[in-house]
């Protein structure tokens, strides 16, 4: 199996992965009605997207340009996210 190949069918399977949790977080945020829970969903899908992008940009783009920026951007929005998730946490 070609590495290329393995790297796709895991971001897939992250990114569903990702989405039933953050499913499963807006049912929660219906039930309670409390906005730390929504900010805490709102890092959890930042996470999930800046885990997956340089997957999802080796697909599209080969050059080594675009992977590069893709890695950085990445690690952003997972810094992003986690100053999220921990002011949703602080905040309660």
């Amino acid at each position: 199996m070609d590495i290329s190949v393995l790297n796709s069918c895991l971001a897939i399977i992250t990114l569903v992965l990702g989405a039933a949790l953050i499913i499963y977080m807006y049912q929660a945020y219906k039930l309670v009605k409390q906005q730390s829970i929504l900010l805490l969903m709102y890092g959890v899908f930042t996470i999930i997207i800046g885990i997956v992008l340089p997957d999802i940009v080796g697909l599209f783009f080969q050059e080594t340009f675009a992977w590069f920026w893709a890695e950085i951007f990445s690690r952003c929005l997972a810094i992003i996210g986690i100053c999220v998730i921990i002011y949703s946490i602080l905040r309660g």
